[in-house]
């Protein structure tokens, strides 16, 4: 009977042996599926990361394509400034939609030309600086009409880059101050149509990094409304500004040395004057221009005699004194 249970005993025990040998068969194996899943998941994410960056390079290149960087020369340097205006409801409705984008870049560069330079003109006293869509009697009526698109070579020129021309007379510089007549006697021979036409044109000739400043006067002085500080030269400003234009009537007398005060108070100063006139007297001397002009700051003032060459001694020495250069326009006879 002892040997019977002692061979039931090493039966137990064999039986045991296979089950731990199947149990540790069976963690091994767990064990390398773990092992295979975390390969392959590290696998997974290591595709992740390089379709990522494949993806982010596709992106780049192609909006590197979409702003027409792609393909220019290596000694080329693109400046991208990127500001942010916002519209009001009447530039949104004038807004044409296929330059949508064009015009909003426009503004843009306009609010942050404003803010780099931080400019504005410093006037004596704001009661002498009306608008023309003032309801005072000294002042235009309000605003109205489209754009002009200029006369052409018949009259003045186009400026170049970094320049601006203003009835044939040529200027280099980056900031032009225009000094427009608009007295009762400019209804004379269609004069003001004329000059209103060579001044949109000049201004529509100018390269966008110029800056522009319009000053009107008769009897006192009169800005385009929309004018707040020096303007860029973009082409949405220059349209709103032509637009402007279309409200200026020839009235008052004519006494330029209000306009010229404000010139010379602008910051930073102009660097060029177009000075136009068809007046019979410009009721100032050279010498007291020159002492109103700033001492430290060389000021180029191009004149030009409109239709009337009565005032042709006073504006060619202040052309020849300042560097500038002076010219006469016949305008023919009135109608």
């Amino acid at each position: 009977m002892p040997q019977p249970k002692k061979k039931t005993d090493q039966d137990g025990f064999r039986i045991t042996m296979e089950q731990v040998d199947f149990i540790s068969d069976v963690t091994k194996y767990n064990k390398d599926e773990r092992e295979r899943w975390k390969r392959t998941i590290l696998s997974l994410i290591f595709i992740g990361i390089i379709v990522s960056i494949l993806i982010h390079i596709i992106l780049g290149f192609l909006l590197q394509l979409s702003q027409g960087n792609v393909g220019d020369s290596p000694n080329t340097i693109v400046s991208t400034v990127v500001d942010f205006a916002i519209l009001d409801e009447e530039q949104l409705q004038e807004m044409p939609k296929g330059e949508s984008s064009e015009q909003q870049e426009e503004i843009q560069s306009e609010a942050s030309f404003e803010v780099e330079v931080a400019t504005s003109a410093l006037l004596p006293s704001t009661e002498a600086v009306p608008t023309l869509d003032s309801t005072s009697q000294s002042q235009a009526r309000s605003l109205s009409g489209g754009g002009s698109s200029g006369m052409g070579a018949g009259i003045g020129g186009s400026g170049g880059g970094g320049g601006a021309s203003f009835f044939g007379i040529a200027s280099s510089g980056n900031r032009f101050c225009y000094i427009v007549d608009v007295s009762g006697s400019m209804n004379s021979a269609n004069r003001l149509t004329l000059a209103i036409q060579e001044l949109s044109t000049s201004l529509q000739s100018l390269p966008d990094f110029a800056r522009f400043y319009i000053l009107f006067y008769h009897s006192d002085v009169l800005q385009p409304p929309s004018q707040r500080g020096w303007n860029r030269a973009r082409r949405s400003v220059v349209r709103r500004m032509i637009r402007e234009f279309q409200s200026v009537r020839p009235m008052g007398g004519t006494k330029p040395i209000l306009a010229f005060d404000m010139a010379f108070a602008l910051k930073p100063l102009p660097e060029v004057i177009f000075f136009l006139t068809d007046g019979d007297s410009l009721g100032f001397q050279l010498d007291e221009l020159i002492q109103k002009m700033p001492k430290k700051n060389r000021i180029v003032i191009n004149t030009i005699a409109f239709g009337n060459n009565s005032t042709q001694q006073l504006l060619q020495d202040i052309a020849t004194t300042t560097g500038g250069k002076y010219t006469f326009i016949q305008t023919g006879t009135t109608p």
